[in-house]
């Protein structure tokens, strides 16, 4: 469980990693309640029940063209941290996360 607010510090998840990003979205009054249930029959807290829904689900991705190039393009861009990867010198865990994502994503394209 996350560190409570004391003053003026911010949140800290268990990795003692400050949680001070806000992140909303609308739903509908069915879908809201459903969500809430889940939570409730989860035993975790909303934020730690979303953050790991967001995160930990695999999503299906309906592919067309311009996320194709925005891909491709993301790729391009990595494309210098492929060879550090290869050679054993880069261990930046983000980038290691975003090329799973960029993999997963390829291997649920429909």
């Amino acid at each position: 469980m996350g560190k409570q607010c004391m003053g003026r510090r911010p949140l800290r998840n268990e990795k003692n990693r400050k949680r001070n990003q806000l992140l909303n979205f609308h739903l509908t009054p069915e879908d809201k309640e459903e969500i809430y249930r889940r939570v409730e029959l989860s035993g975790r807290t909303l934020q730690d029940f979303m953050t790991q829904s967001a995160l930990c689900q695999q999503i299906v991705v309906v592919g067309n063209e311009r996320l194709r190039e925005r891909i491709i393009d993301r790729l391009k861009e990595l494309e210098p941290l492929l060879h550090e990867i290869a050679e054993g010198k880069c261990d930046n865990e983000i980038v290691m996360a975003e090329f799973r994502m960029i993999y997963e994503i390829a291997e649920t394209w429909e």
